[in-house]
C-alpha cells in the first residue's frame, strides 16, 4: 500500500502542517488578509466579487500546493539514475562504539565475481564482532554473504549465521527476482513471500544504494526483505558535509532510513561508507570507518 493516502484527510492533515510551515507563512497572512477585506468591502456595501475571486483563486493554490505534497510519491531507488560501479576486490573495515565504547568490529568486502543459478554475480560479505571488554560482556556475531546480479544488483541468495548470547540462527534466503518470490529457510523452518521484482536483502542494499546518482532533499524507496517479511524503505538524502574520518577530511552525502538508520557516503564516485549509525533499543551503535583493502 502506498505511503501517501489520497483522502480527504490526508489532504486536510497536510493542509494543516502547511498553514504554519514558514515558507508558507506570506500565503496564510494573505489568505486571512483578504478575508478582511472582503468583509470590509461587504459591510460598506461595494461589490465583493473581485475579492471573493482573488480569495478563491488563493485557496485553489494553496490547496493545489498541499494535493501536491500528498499526490508525490517517493523516487523508485531501482529506476533511479546509476552513478557509480562496485569494485571486485575492496573491504571496508570499521570499528563499531556503543555507547562511546568501543564494542567490535565490522568487515564489509566484494570478493569476487562469480556466477549462481546461471547468472554473473557479485559475491559480498559482511562480519560483525563483538570484541575487548564489551566482547566479554556480550557476546554477539553476525556472518552474511549475498550473491547480487552484476547488471543490475538484484539479489539471488543471502545467507546469515547468527550469535546472540547463547541464541542461534542459521537463515537462508532464496530470490526468485523473475517470478517475484522469496524463500526463506530460518532454523529449518521454511516459508516463502511474494515480493517486488528487485527486492534487496540486508546486505545488497549498502551496494545498490552505493551505485546510484542520489540527489539531496530527495526521498527514494525500495523494497527490503528484513526481519523475516517484505517491507518497504524510503531514504532520504537530507544533506552533504565534510566529515574528518581516518582517510582524511571526506565531502559527504548524508542518508536517514524510515527504519532509523543513518549512513554518510564519501561525495565522490567511490561512494564509501565512512559512518553508520543505527538506534537500539538501549543506545545508538555508532561505525566509523578504520581502514580500505584493496585486493
Amino acid at each position: 500500500m502506498s505511503t501517501f493516502y489520497f483522502s480527504l484527510q490526508a489532504i486536510t492533515l497536510n493542509c494543516g502542517y502547511f498553514l504554519f510551515h514558514p515558507r508558507l507563512l506570506p500565503l496564510t497572512g494573505h489568505i486571512k488578509l483578504t478575508g478582511k477585506i472582503l468583509n470590509s468591502h461587504h459591510r460598506s456595501g461595494q461589490n465583493p466579487e473581485y475579492m471573493t475571486n482573488n480569495l478563491t483563486s488563493t485557496l485553489e493554490v494553496f490547496f493545489f500546493l498541499c494535493i501536491s505534497m500528498v499526490v508525490a510519491e517517493p523516487t523508485s531507488l531501482l529506476e533511479s539514475e546509476n552513478f557509480t560501479s562496485i569494485r571486485v576486490g575492496e573491504e571496508l573495515i570499521y570499528k563499531a562504539k556503543f555507547a562511546g565504547l568501543v564494542a567490535g568490529k565490522q568487515i564489509i568486502a566484494i570478493d569476487k565475481e562469480t556466477r549462481l543459478n546461471d547468472q554473473k554475480v557479485f559475491h559480498v560479505r559482511s562480519e560483525s564482532q563483538t570484541g575487548g571488554l564489551f566482547g566479554r560482556l556480550y557476546h554477539f556475531l553476525d556472518h552474511k554473504e549475498s550473491y547480487i546480479t552484476t547488471d543490475k544488483l538484484f539479489p539471488i541468495r543471502h545467507t546469515k549465521y547468527l550469535e546472540d548470547r547463547d541464541y542461534r540462527a542459521n537463515v537462508e534466503v532464496n530470490f526468485d527476482q523473475k517470478n517475484g518470490k522469496v524463500y526463506y529457510v530460518k532454523n529449518k523452518k521454511h516459508d516463502d513471500f511474494s515480493a517486488p521484482v528487485g527486492i534487496q536483502d540486508e546486505l545488497s542494499m549498502i551496494f545498490l544504494v552505493r551505485t546510484k546518482k542520489l540527489e539531496v532533499g530527495k526521498q527514494y524507496q525500495f523494497p527490503l526483505f528484513v526481519r523475516g517479511k517484505p517491507q518497504h524503505v524510503t531514504l532520504n538524502v537530507s544533506k552533504r558535509e565534510t566529515l574528518k574520518t581516518k582517510i582524511g577530511p571526506k565531502r559527504t552525502i548524508a542518508l536517514e532510513t524510515s527504519h532509523g538508520h543513518r549512513i554518510w557516503l564519501t561525495d565522490d564516485n567511490l561512494r564509501i561508507p565512512v559512518r553508520i549509525e543505527a538506534k537500539l533499543r538501549f543506545g545508538k551503535l555508532t561505525g566509523t570507518l578504520e581502514k580500505i583493502n584493496l585486493k
